[in-house]
Formats: C-alpha cells, sequence, structure tokens
C-alpha cells in the first residue's frame, strides 16, 4: 500500500511538473538575455511571537544555459538560533520530466569556519545536483526554518542578479496580533497588499510577474536601485531574552548600547601602562594615536560569531588577557583604554566593505555588519579602524569611509558620516627617467608616491604579501610591453594620509619603434586611461561613480634621447575639460632630454544618466591624448 502511494503522488508529481516546467513555454520576453528564468519563487514567513518565526522558501528556476548552473545549488545558512527543519529539491529535464530527487547525499553540512573565524558556530547546508549535459533543465528547491534571531527580518529579494528572469514571485508575511510589522518597497511595479487575519493579526503579501532579464549598465547605481525588492524588520523583538524595539535609529543604538554596557573595564596593570604611555601627550590627537599604536602592535583581529555574540562584545579585560578580538572587542578595548587616560569614544555601527552600499537612511534597523570607533575633538572629529594591524589613527579607507555610521550613545544614537577623501586626497606622484638606445629600447628608474584610497592595494600587499608574491602581485599591475622588472622596493609613510613609495628599476624592448632616421616615441610610460564602454542603446539608469574616480594623478617622465634625433614637429600643450575632470599634458624639450608631464583629476559622485555621453566623449579625449607619440629625426 505504501509503494501504491508512493508511485500515485510520484505520477502525479510528474504530471504537475511536466504542465508547469516545460522550458518550452517559456516566452521570448523572458529567455532573452537570461541564463536563467525562476518560474516560482515562493517565500512565507510567519512570525509566531516576538522570538520566534518560521521561513518557509520555495523556489524553482529553469536553466537555460551553462552560466546559470549556478542556479543548481542551494547553500542555506544556520546557526544556534536558526534551525534548518526541511531541505527538499528535485531535477527536472526541458520537458518537465522529474529526473532525480534530492538525497541526504546530495546534502552537505559544514561549518563556515575560516582561519579568522576562531569562534563561529555558523554552518551552512549545500545542496547541489551534477552538471547537466544539456540544456534547458529545472531545478526545484523548498527550505524551511525556524528562526529565533528576530532581530533580523528577510530581504525579499526574487530577482537577485542580472541575466535572471522571473515568471512569478510572491512574499508573504503573517504577523500575530499586537506585533507591526516595518518594511520599505523598492522597484516594485505595485504595492504590497495586506489583510487581516481570524486572531486578529495582518497578514501582507507582494508579488511580481514576467519580469525580463536584467543587465546591469556600466558603472551604474547599486544593484537594490534596480531590483525589485521589499526589507523588513520588526517594530519590537526578543533574542536570548534580550529584548528590543525599533522605531528609530535611537532604539537600535539603545539596544546595542545595553548589550555591551559595562564590558569596557581593563586591568589596573593595563591602566597604568597606558597611562604611562600617554603622559607627555597634551592633546586628545596624541593620546589617540599612542593608545591606537599600542593596539595595534599588541592585539590581532579575530571573527567571533556565537549567538547574540555576533553584536555582544568580549569583555575588554579578557582582550587584554588573550590579545586578540573581532571589531566589537577591539573597539571596545581601544575605547576601554581611551577612558583611561581620560579621552570619550563612542562605537559607531557601520555596512563595511569596499563594494558595500550605504545604509538605507530612512529605514532603521540592523543593517550594520562591523563597527568602528568614533573619538569626539571637537571639529576635527577621529574615527579608528580598530582591526587595522597598520595604518594611521583616523584614516577609513573605502571599506568604512563615506558611509552614514550609527553613533552609539548611552541615551540613543544618531546618523553622522565618516570621511569622504577627495582628490587631493588620493593622489598619484610619479616621476620616471627613461634612457633610450637607438634601437628603441628603454631602461626606466619609476618613483611613484601613493597616497590615500590610492595607497590602498599597496599597503595591503606590503603587510599580507612576502617579497616573491608582491613581485608576481605587481607584474600583474605594469601594463608596459615587452617589459622586464629588475629590482622594486616600497616604503610605507605613516601620516594622518597615508603614503606608499614605490621604487622600480625596469626595462623595455623597443619601447621607441625606429623607421629608418626616424624615432617614434610613446610619451606615457605607465598611466594611460582606457576610454569607457560606448553606448549601444538609450542609457537608462545614473551613472555612479565610486569613492576610487576621485583622484589625482601627475606624471613628470624625462626621456634621454640617443644622440643625433631632433623633434619632427612642435607638439602643443593639451587641455581637457569636463564635468567628471580635468586633464592637461605638456612637452618641454631640451638638447637630447624631453620632459613630458601628464595631470588628470577626477570626480566621483552620482550623474544624470544623459550625461554618459559627455563622460564617453571626455574618456575618448583622455584616452586620444594618452596614446600621442612624438617623432624624432636623426640629424645628418
Amino acid at each position: 500500500m505504501k509503494q501504491l502511494i508512493f508511485l500515485i503522488l510520484l505520477t502525479n508529481q510528474g504530471t504537475w511538473a511536466q504542465s508547469e516546467y516545460q522550458a518550452g513555454v517559456l516566452s521570448s520576453a523572458l529567455t532573452e538575455n537570461a541564463h536563467a528564468v525562476v518560474r516560482r519563487h515562493e517565500t512565507i514567513f510567519t512570525v509566531k511571537s516576538v522570538g520566534e518565526a518560521n521561513l518557509s522558501v520555495h523556489t524553482v528556476v529553469t536553466v537555460l544555459d551553462e552560466q546559470g548552473d549556478d542556479q543548481a545549488k542551494k547553500v542555506v545558512g544556520y546557526d544556534k538560533l536558526s534551525r534548518v527543519t526541511n531541505l527538499e529539491g528535485a531535477l527536472y529535464d526541458a520537458a518537465g520530466k522529474l529526473i532525480k530527487k534530492l538525497k541526504k547525499a546530495d546534502i552537505d553540512d559544514s561549518s563556515t569556519y575560516s582561519d579568522y573565524n576562531l569562534f563561529d558556530d555558523q554552518r551552512m547546508k549545500v545542496a547541489s545536483f551534477p552538471k547537466q549535459p544539456s540544456y534547458p533543465y529545472t531545478v526545484e528547491f523548498l527550505v524551511e526554518t525556524t528562526e529565533r534571531n528576530l532581530m533580523f527580518y528577510p530581504t525579499w529579494v526574487p530577482q537577485d542578479e542580472e541575466h535572471l528572469a522571473v515568471e512569478q514571485a510572491a512574499y508573504t508575511v503573517n504577523m500575530p496580533p499586537a506585533l507591526a510589522l516595518r518594511y520599505k518597497e523598492m522597484n516594485l511595479p505595485t504595492p504590497g497588499v495586506s489583510s487581516s487575519l481570524p486572531d486578529g493579526g495582518k497578514t501582507y503579501s507582494w508579488k511580481i510577474n514576467n519580469r525580463p532579464a536584467l543587465e546591469f549598465e556600466p558603472i551604474s547605481p547599486p544593484a537594490r536601485e534596480q531590483l525589485p525588492l521589499v526589507y523588513t524588520a520588526p517594530a519590537a523583538f526578543d533574542v536570548q531574552d534580550y529584548k528590543g524595539q525599533i522605531t528609530s535609529w535611537k532604539d537600535v543604538s539603545r539596544f546595542y548600547h545595553s548589550l555591551n554596557d559595562g564590558r569596557d573595564r581593563i586591568p589596573e596593570d593595563l591602566r597604568q601602562r597606558v597611562l604611562d604611555l600617554t603622559k607627555n601627550e597634551t592633546t586628545t590627537l596624541g593620546k589617540v594615536r599612542k593608545v591606537y599604536a599600542y593596539l595595534q602592535d599588541n592585539t590581532r583581529y579575530i571573527s567571533v560569531q556565537l549567538g547574540i555574540g555576533g553584536w555582544q562584545t568580549i569583555e575588554a579585560d579578557k582582550v587584554a588577557d588573550s590579545k586578540y578580538g573581532d571589531c566589537k572587542a577591539l573597539t571596545n578595548y581601544a575605547k576601554a583604554m581611551l577612558k583611561a587616560v581620560g579621552v570619550t569614544a563612542y562605537p559607531a555601527l557601520v555596512r563595511a566593505g569596499d563594494k558595500e552600499p550605504d545604509i538605507l537612511v530612512d529605514f532603521p534597523s540592523f543593517q550594520f555588519n562591523h563597527v568602528i570607533l568614533c573619538v569626539p575633538n571637537g571639529r576635527d572629529t577621529l574615527f579608528l579602524e580598530c582591526t587595522s594591524g597598520h595604518g594611521p589613527a583616523g584614516y577609513m579607507s573605502d571599506f568604512t569611509g563615506n558611509r552614514h555610521v550609527l553613533l552609539v550613545l548611552p541615551d540613543g544614537g544618531r546618523l553622522i558620516k565618516t570621511p569622504v577623501y577627495s582628490p587631493t586626497d588620493n593622489r598619484q606622484q610619479r616621476q620616471i627617467v627613461v634612457n633610450l638606445t637607438e634601437q628603441g629600447d628603454a631602461s626606466a628608474n619609476v618613483r611613484t608616491i601613493y597616497s590615500g584610497l590610492q595607497q590602498d592595494d599597496y599597503a595591503s600587499a606590503i603587510h599580507r604579501l612576502n617579497h616573491d608574491d608582491q613581485r608576481s602581485w605587481l607584474l600583474k599591475r605594469i601594463h608596459v610591453p615587452a617589459f622586464e622588472l629588475t629590482s622594486f622596493g616600497y616604503k610605507e609613510q605613516i601620516e594622518p594620509m597615508p603614503v606608499v613609495v614605490e621604487t622600480l628599476d625596469m626595462t623595455a624592448r623597443r619601447w621607441a619603434t625606429v623607421s629608418g632616421t626616424r624615432l617614434f616615441l610613446p610619451l606615457n610610460l605607465m598611466s594611460a586611461l582606457s576610454p569607457v564602454a560606448p553606448l549601444t542603446q538609450p542609457r537608462r539608469t545614473a551613472i555612479e561613480l565610486g569613492a576610487n574616480y576621485d583622484f589625482a594623478d601627475s606624471d613628470t617622465i624625462t626621456y634621454q634621447l640617443p644622440k643625433g634625433y631632433e623633434p619632427e614637429y612642435k607638439l602643443e600643450p593639451q587641455i581637457i575639460e569636463s564635468t567628471f575632470g580635468r586633464y592637461t599634458a605638456q612637452l618641454a624639450i631640451k638638447g637630447d632630454h624631453i620632459t613630458y608631464v601628464r595631470q588628470i583629476t577626477m570626480h566621483g559622485g552620482r550623474f544624470p544618466a544623459a550625461a554618459y555621453a559627455d563622460l564617453i566623449d571626455f574618456r575618448k579625449k583622455v584616452a586620444k591624448a594618452d596614446r600621442v607619440q612624438m617623432v624624432f629625426i636623426k640629424r645628418n
């Protein structure tokens, strides 16, 4: 009887799959420019109380080509506050016929442990189907979890990447009586709807249908401004007996403060040590620099993710003993040491990451993944990245720079901004001396000073790579044809705005081209800019030039020509100006020495879509100017 029932269910499921999941019924509007199509995406989040909820996510995706194969894998993270109660999956062929159902052997369960996650109870289940010999095929997954960390509600993103179309998707949130749902809709064709439940609760639902695949335009705004999504968050929650509410940023700050209040006590011997260390410092800045240097020299960063420990710090006295901690612990430790020398500082919650967008300032919630330390100092407020083992006090880089951060104060915090770095901060100043031979070969001595954001990668290479790995890394960054690197070196200068000095000795075969009595010399040796992608259709989105577009480069290259050559013509100075920046280049000739000076300043920010044509024109002109050659004729 059991076998008969199973066969009936399987037959019904197969019939249903064939009718619903045949790849051939997909419209061309959904398959165009798509690697996969989401046939169904059903998310149901049922809040049972302030401290518990059930989440069910049912997805069916038709994979159209090899680039969509990642859809055949499902990764489900969990920890002691999140339990996976069900994970099912099935694989279908192009006709919708069942090929394989997911088995336990197809599911890998492992820790997310890494070398910097010393303490971590986070785990993940990874379910995957083998690579298929033909396309299209369809995969189905059902994931059910029980959640007991209701500081966070789901963010619904059914179309979570480009080249992914969506046939139908729905999100339902069921709230019990007396608990309110907070939400923010973005890029939806129609707003969600709500209705009352028989028990006095409410249900909220959102739907989208027939969304074609999207291809992000170059240098466009963050994905969250282009994809349909719904952010949801609680108004009240309870996690491991810690209760909180969220109606404002002050509420978020108060909760973080309540978790960590009183954990900033340090041993007496450490208090005396930092007092001795700062006894000759008469300013807040001087004390901060001494304490920050002590922190960098005597602690190391590790990650701690254990339950509420993802937000609650290790006590400062334990960090003093162990000499390690995560971002919360090291920030709290630095705060405690500064407190001992009479300097007040506050934690600041931030959404960190050089590719992470800023938080949504109009939607108070736990959007943060990192914490730094803020030291009020009149108009010269300092921010400290306490996980950094190098770099000056106050420097944020693009990891946490130009962000809204939540200042954590005892009576409720507020949003403030971290520093924004301008082109004059982010400089590349390069001096090159080149000796040319009769055959056009070049030997060059290069000295470059990088500052601000432009030194970040170089400082990282200094501290993370050995000499041989630095060389391999550097060879990939030098775009000079047929060159050989004979020597290189780096030196850091720890200043308020950090600096790295790079020295190179290199040779390049046939840098200049000899043709008869003429010598054709490209003037820009190492800093040429490329054009931006041209328009193939009208621009839809705004232009988003991030922090790395705020820079100022200057190159001064002196060429020692072979004997007997003189210029065939005079090269006029170049000036190119635009909303996006300014470029100049000029040449000075003195005997057999020529000096080429190139300068460019670029401006980041957001610009209207209509300005893209101007950006193309500016970068095209700059690229052309960077390719300029000087022609010399050999005298009789």
